[in-house]
Order: C-alpha cells, then structure tokens, then sequence
C-alpha cells in the first residue's frame, strides 16, 4: 500500500557506474533523509512504486544508490527523471532545534515588525540546494506570493507550539 504521506527527496539524474547504481540530485542541501532511511518510493508518471534499496552513499553533492532490480546501466538510464520520495512517517527524529521543512507548511509567516505575511503554502528548491519558504499572502483582497530565503540571515525563528516563521522579510522585497 502507498503511504499517503510520501514527500519527494530528490530526482533520479541518471546511471552511475555500470552495475545499476543511480545518481540522485537531493532536493534538499543536506539529504539526510535518503542517506539515513532505505525504504524509498519511485515516482514516474503518477505512479508510486516501492524499492528495496541496497545501498546508499554520498558523491559530492549527488547521492548515489543502489536498489533491486536495478541490475544494469541501461536499466538505471531509463529512470532518469523520475523523483524518489519518502513517508514522512519514516523520517528520523530531527536533532534538537531542527526542523523537516515539509512540517512547517500551513505555519504562519510574521515579520519582525509583528506584520503576518501569510501562510506557508509549500516549499521550492532552487540551484546549489537553495531553498524557499512559498508563502500564500492576501493583500488588499488579492492573492500573492512570497519566496523567503530559508537561511539563517531571514528565518529567525521556527515556533512548532504556535505554528509561526518569525523572519526578516518584508511584503513588498
């Protein structure tokens, strides 16, 4: 069965090596997560299909894995571009004063000046692991968007017990 709480890790990029391994561009800078949990998902075309990963390791900024039924180079190129997830259920713990970014989505988003900006909506992830807080804002009846860097020099504070991103960040930046 799919679990219904499957969040998208990374993307496959393509063959590494010719025994089957994958190359695998981690959404988030860190990738932790496909580093630390083996029970991934494979999602090509809408289609979720559980994998049996073998192995996993670190390769530059890539991680590279190892899974059954990936037993050539040809079968792991034609994967390119499909997206592994994870049950957000199978996450490690995050170490204390750490939090998953999928998490604080619907937090409300306040700015030093006690403005609230809107709401988290989703996350994006740029070049080089970049990535944003989405932020759903109503102004003056309309509805926009806000990208927040999430990096310490704009995110202050992260309160789980009142669901708020306190940040450096003004509407109109």
């Amino acid at each position: 069965m799919i679990p219904r709480d499957l969040i998208e890790l990374g993307a496959v990029r393509g063959a590494y090596g010719i025994k089957g391994w994958v190359r695998i561009a981690p959404l988030a800078a860190d990738g932790k997560v496909l580093e630390s949990v083996l029970r991934w998902w494979l999602i090509r075309n809408s289609v979720a299909d559980p994998l049996a990963v073998q192995q996993v390791r670190r390769h530059g900024e890539s991680i590279v894995a190892k899974w059954q039924g990936c037993e050539s180079r040809e079968v792991a190129e034609m994967l390119k571009g499909a997206s592994i997830a994870v049950a957000r259920s199978d996450f490690p713990p995050p170490a204390e004063g750490e939090h998953y970014l999928s998490d604080v989505v619907g937090y409300r988003v306040v700015n030093r000046e006690g403005v609230e900006l809107g709401t988290v909506s989703g996350i994006r992830t740029a070049g080089a692991g970049m990535q944003w807080l989405e932020v759903k804002s109503g102004v003056s009846g309309r509805e926009a968007i806000l990208l927040v860097p999430v990096v310490d020099e704009y995110v202050d504070a992260i309160e789980v017990d009142t669901r708020m991103i306190k940040v450096d960040w003004q509407r109109d930046w």
